[in-house]
């Protein structure tokens, strides 16, 4: 049996002020409405009252604590950490670190520059959709501004989303890493890029660089998405690593930051997507979007999707996105270990190869994977995420062999 991974199964949100509340039947509702008066259904009432659309998620489940909220690992420290050994051993990786921001900050011409910036303001989910394409990438933005797309915005839109977290936002590790930021390290060699608003530097110049937040947060949106848009997750993984080169380009993030990042938000959306009560809501945003984009286009997704060449082909997405999991830098460790993909990383798949079971898609990804040794490669329990190469495991072309095991062309 021979399978592709093209084949799929059959701004911000606006924050949401709640004026006082009280306590209707142990929930709560809007105050006014005595306990006497309370209808059946409060939840209801409490969702109306915040202007919840009618059509998108119930606050039962974006008010519930999930098993990924808190996930078994803790922290995402351990996976990362082998940036303290750098920084004690390989004076010369934190030299090149250094220079390659210089060397794409100063040769960064006008659109890749505006290109950045807008990274920087727009909240992710927005950069994120010309990778779909100028004709879907235009019906998802229309769709999801006019409000057509509740489930989507509430599961990926911005920082506020329920698919974030304190866990897996960075926050942590900024603090527990506390690395300086390139344009505060060697000012006179970054060249500021910013438009009107003026806040790309000032608004992160105390906050450590290590790892990424734009980058872990496009990651972590990007793999949901391309869960729910399986045919262009190629395309989706590769936009967000645009956006952490976005951050390399105005000299706020060195390329371990960005490469960290990219290990965060991976890891933080196979805990999503290994969450098999959270994965519903995946599961549910993924129908509408589907649903209101072909309603939006006319036309099946397949259709417009070959016939869109706005963004970039498989083969162009999955060359670009191995290149920026090195950014260029040379080995530090033995090359020829073997991978220990984390079992949870299987989910990462579950869009794409949907009809494999998790021992299959988790050898995708072993076959898939970047060679060992480079910086922030680790073995271990936390190890295997700098090595995974999603972009070009949802592009794979997979065939079952008898005895169950795959092999990836």
């Amino acid at each position: 049996m021979r399978l592709t991974g093209r084949v799929r199964r059959s701004h911000r949100p606006a924050l949401v002020a709640v004026a006082a509340l009280t306590v209707v039947g142990g929930l709560l509702a809007p105050t006014g409405i005595a306990s006497a008066q309370a209808p059946a259904d409060p939840l209801s009432v409490i969702e109306s009252a915040i202007g919840m659309p009618a059509d998108g998620f119930g606050l039962d489940q974006l008010a519930r604590i999930y098993p990924s909220d808190t996930p078994a690992r803790g922290t995402y420290i351990a996976m990362m950490d082998g940036f303290n050994q750098l920084r004690a051993e390989r004076p010369d990786v934190i030299a090149k670190n250094l220079q390659t921001v210089v060397d794409i900050n100063n040769s960064a011409d006008a659109h890749t520059t505006s290109r950045a910036i807008f990274d920087n303001y727009e909240n992710r989910e927005i950069s994120l959709a010309d990778s779909l394409g100028s004709n879907l990438g235009a019906a998802f933005l229309d769709a999801y501004e006019g409000g057509r797309l509740p489930k989507v915005k509430a599961l990926i839109g911005g920082y506020l989303s329920r698919s974030g977290g304190l866990v897996n936002s960075s926050l942590i590790e900024k603090e527990v890493f506390d690395n300086p930021r390139p344009f505060v390290v060697d000012p006179a060699r970054i060249v500021r890029h910013d438009d009107e608003r003026g806040t790309v530097y000032s608004s992160v110049e105390s906050s450590g660089s290590y790892p990424s937040g734009h980058t872990s947060g496009a990651y972590l949106t990007a793999s949901l998405l391309a869960t729910m848009v399986p045919e262009l997750a190629p395309q989706i993984l590769t936009r967000a690593s645009e956006v952490g080169n976005s951050r390399i380009v105005l000299g706020v993030h060195y390329p371990l930051d960005v490469i960290s990042g990219r290990m965060l938000g991976t890891a933080a959306a196979a805990d999503r997507l290994a969450d098999p009560e959270f994965v519903r809501l995946v599961d549910e945003a993924g129908d509408e979007l589907r649903t209101v984009l072909e309603r939006e286009t006319g036309r099946p997704l397949a259709d417009v999707i070959a016939d869109d060449t706005a963004y970039l082909t498989t083969g162009e997405a999955t060359r670009v996105y191995r290149e920026r999991m090195t950014y260029g830098f040379d080995r530090v460790g033995a090359s020829g270990v073997p991978i220990e993909v984390p079992a949870e990383a299987a989910a990462l798949l579950r869009g794409v190869f949907p009809d494999l079971t998790d021992a299959q898609r988790l050898q995708v990804l072993e076959q898939t994977a970047l060679d060992s040794g480079y910086p922030l490669d680790k073995t271990g329990p936390q190890g295997g995420w700098q090595r995974i190469d999603l972009a070009a495991a949802s592009a794979a072309e997979v065939t079952v062999r008898a005895d169950g095991s795959v092999a990836v062309s």
